[in-house]
């Protein structure tokens, strides 16, 4: 875990942010391109693997053009880079199996056979807008501190956490498992 300096520096301001962000978002993510909720899961669905995301910034993001480190740049870059991980958030994954049902296939009657809910790294489409984020005195205090830059990492992270928290649902059909062949042997029957 990475301490505050002072004076301040860009490149240890991003260290604490990520500790408080980018390593809660990749805490604890269960379904990604490396573990599906089921072998049918579109790849199309997911953005990456349970390992989660890097951070997208480092000190000169904070300090355009090499200038000096202001609070407005660390504030402007800090919710975007934020913004950034939103994909990474509770998702509902089913399987449903369609058609009428009574065949013999490993999947014999229709319905959802799979429906599972966790925190997922969905692709980058499934991204959402943040709220306004509160600057703990970043920006308002006119002086940047420890405090306030540890205030702010908190509401950074809560928003996020409050996007994770917005599910969405995502529906993959299936046809009955034995449909495949059965309608193959058909075809060699007319």
């Amino acid at each position: 875990m990475v301490s505050l300096t002072n004076p301040i520096n860009a490149q240890n301001v991003v260290d604490r942010f990520a500790d408080y962000v980018t390593t809660t978002v990749n805490s604890s993510i269960t379904y990604g391109t490396n573990a599906l909720p089921f072998s049918e899961a579109p790849t199309s669905w997911f953005g990456g693997t349970t390992s989660g995301v890097g951070i997208g910034v480092t000190g000169a993001s904070v300090t355009p053009g090499g200038g000096i480190v202001t609070a407005q740049n660390i504030y402007n870059t800090l919710v975007t880079e934020t913004a950034t991980y939103t994909n990474i958030r509770k998702a509902t994954l089913q399987l449903f199996v369609q058609g009428g049902g009574g065949n013999t296939g490993s999947r014999p009657s229709p319905g959802t056979v799979v429906n599972v809910t966790n925190k997922t790294h969905l692709a980058t489409s499934y991204r959402q807008t943040l709220s306004t984020v509160a600057d703990n005195g970043v920006i308002t205090a006119g002086t940047i501190t420890a405090t306030g830059l540890e205030g702010f990492f908190q509401n950074l992270q809560d928003e996020w956490a409050a996007k994770r928290d917005t599910g969405v649902t995502l529906v993959h059909t299936v046809c009955h498992a034995s449909c495949h062949s059965s309608c193959h042997g058909s075809r060699g029957r007319r």
